[in-house]
């Protein structure tokens, strides 16, 4: 159930445009996701299905920095880049930590999930989240750095009229 594209769409003039160079630690994650969300809402307050999905991939992809690449040191820079346009959000991050493994964010898939609350697991769900609120991702590691692009719609497509 991905609808990962192969191609970054392009869309129409940037409406809002945030960058800013934070410390890969919880509170700053935190701090910069409430800032991001402040700014979107204010700028699409009538569109809440890409704005409730830019907040959960941000969410899972800045801790997954602080988590994974800088291996929850607390200690580290994450330039984050958010541009917005009526149709679509882009967030591009940079960091200097550790790669991804293989060079590639994981494929996964949703396993069968028990049904006792006491056996979900805590984690693991981040990418599949990730991939399916996306329409486009990608990720590359240029020298020491690895930068990750992924864009979320803002609106729903029409369905096509029915022709009879």
């Amino acid at each position: 159930m991905t609808n990962l594209a192969s191609v970054p769409r392009a869309f129409g003039a940037p409406r809002l445009h945030y960058e800013d160079t934070i410390n890969a630690d919880p509170i700053s994650v935190r701090d910069t996701i409430l800032e991001i969300m402040r700014r979107l809402q204010n700028e699409f307050p009538s569109q809440s299905e890409g704005i409730i999905g830019t907040e959960i991939v941000l969410a899972e992809v800045l801790n997954n920095i602080a988590e994974h690449s800088y291996q929850c040191s607390g200690l580290g820079d994450v330039i984050i880049s958010v541009l917005c346009t009526d149709d679509m959000i882009s967030v591009e991050t940079r960091d200097y930590g550790v790669p991804m493994p293989g060079l590639n964010p994981p494929k996964t898939e949703l396993e069968e999930i028990p049904l006792a609350v006491e056996d979900l697991p805590e984690g693991g769900f981040g990418w599949f989240f990730i991939r399916s609120l996306s329409s486009h991702m990608e990720y590359r590691r240029i020298g020491q750095q690895n930068i990750f692009c992924v864009q979320i719609p803002t609106s729903v497509a029409e369905p096509a009229p029915k022709i009879s």
